[in-house]
């Protein structure tokens, strides 16, 4: 990978074709599991259908609980009724997020206009919570357990989003 720069308002950067392959397989298994996400109780049928709703209760995947948190710890009853009416619409948005970044990707030659650049921070960051959700990666600085393989990319996720950050930053 050549990291991210900035050339006037666009950030560039430079992928080899195992880095676009990887990043394509990892895209390809977070919508998989996205996709799974779902309402099991038929009276939110309705509301599923214009794009608001989901399960009023937090996914049992720690990957999926990693992407969808509660939004109010302290409150089971406002975390059930905040996610049965959001839920959908927030997986929508990361499918959204993760295939925006497969279309950009192309054959690895990368620039972004600064939206751009936004949604890949955010597919990266989700694709960062779910490894590291398999790694039992909780912290930063936490070494995870498990295949090392996919450790080397978390980090080298956490390098490709450092360094776009840097970009967008200069």
């Amino acid at each position: 990978m050549i990291p991210f720069e900035r050339r006037g308002d666009s950030f560039t950067a430079s992928f080899a074709a195992q880095e676009v392959d990887i990043l394509r397989e990892l895209i390809e298994q977070e919508i998989a599991l996205l996709a799974e996400v779902g309402s099991d109780d038929p009276e939110d049928a309705s509301l599923a259908e214009v794009g608001i709703g989901g399960s009023s209760t937090p996914p049992r995947d720690p990957a999926l609980a990693r992407l969808l948190p509660d939004a109010y710890r302290d409150d089971a009853e406002a975390a059930s009724e905040y996610r049965r009416l959001t839920e959908a619409s927030m997986v929508a948005r990361k499918i959204a997020s993760a295939r925006g970044l497969v279309e950009s990707l192309g054959e690895g030659e990368v620039s972004l206009n600064r939206e751009g650049a936004e949604l890949w921070l955010r597919a990266t960051n989700d694709l960062r919570l779910v490894i590291a959700s398999r790694l039992g990666i909780v912290e930063d600085d936490d070494a995870g357990t498990g295949d090392e393989v996919m450790q080397d990319v978390y980090y080298w996720l956490g390098y490709l989003q450092g360094s776009l950050l840097d970009a967008m930053g200069a």
